[in-house]
């Protein structure tokens, strides 16, 4: 078949570690998979013959055909174009082999609803997973995001000879799983917040909040760069700032 370049199509063809990954999930109480971008179906197929309940997400015209004449059920759309609903609700496990340009937002939709209920797996961009799963002194924007949902852990690195085509970097499976995290602010406002800190990440924190007023209690922790601090320190100073000055 021809491959779209637009749609980021790197088709996973490592037999023996497709199952090393699988094995993840099939441990996995939850029987019911929401599968995004099964591509040629090589993960589908084995979670089928696992006994998982499937639903397929693919945005490829020709593959979403090929793959419903297979008996998969499969939603013929972008994932960042569908609706949670069409889970009925049922808890389900979010899995896939993501297109690099548009795993992040696909992670942060699902990682922001009400349905990321189950530990969800998914492979990515090694340097995306490695910002995923760091932490203060080496935060950054994209892992204070997603630690409001989740934490996530890296569990094994891919080569791209594992793809066909072989993608020019390499890639990671990570695992995020729902935290108790409770954070009692408004999330928009507060990301927002967020971005204020990291707008200059080699200033210090005192440099990026000047329109913000903070009790001297926090004067060391504006004294250090954004990727110093902690996604409860960050709360710390969001919740006591005063005013803003224009």
């Amino acid at each position: 078949m021809e491959l779209k370049k637009s749609l980021g199509q790197n088709f996973f063809i490592n037999e023996n570690l497709g199952n090393q990954i699988l094995s993840h999930i099939s441990n996995e109480s939850c029987p019911y998979v929401v599968e995004i971008g099964p591509g040629a179906g090589f993960f589908t197929m084995k979670l089928k013959e696992m006994g998982k309940k499937i639903l397929a997400i693919e945005k490829d015209d020709y593959l979403a055909e090929k793959l419903t004449g297979q008996g998969i059920n499969v939603v013929n759309i972008d994932f960042l174009d569908w609706d949670f609903k069409e889970l009925g609700g049922e808890s389900a496990i979010f899995f896939g082999s993501l297109p690099y340009n548009v795993s992040k937002p696909i992670i942060s939709k699902i990682l922001s609803s009400k349905h990321f209920t189950n530990n969800c797996y998914f492979i990515v961009q090694k340097e995306v997973a490695e910002k995923y799963v760091a932490k203060a002194p080496d935060s950054n924007l994209l892992s204070l995001r997603a630690q409001i949902y989740a934490n996530c852990k890296k569990i094994l690195d891919i080569g791209p000879s594992s793809f066909k085509p072989a993608p020019k970097v390499n890639s990671s499976l990570v695992m995020f799983f729902p935290t108790e995290f409770n954070l009692s602010v408004d999330i928009h406002t507060f990301n927002s917040f967020l971005e204020q800190c990291f707008a200059h990440p080699r200033k210090t924190l005192r440099n990026n909040l000047r329109g913000y007023k903070f009790s001297s209690d926090f004067e060391d922790l504006l004294q250090k760069r954004p990727q110093h601090l902690s996604l409860e320190e960050y709360l710390q100073l969001f919740n006591d700032k005063s005013s803003v000055l224009v």
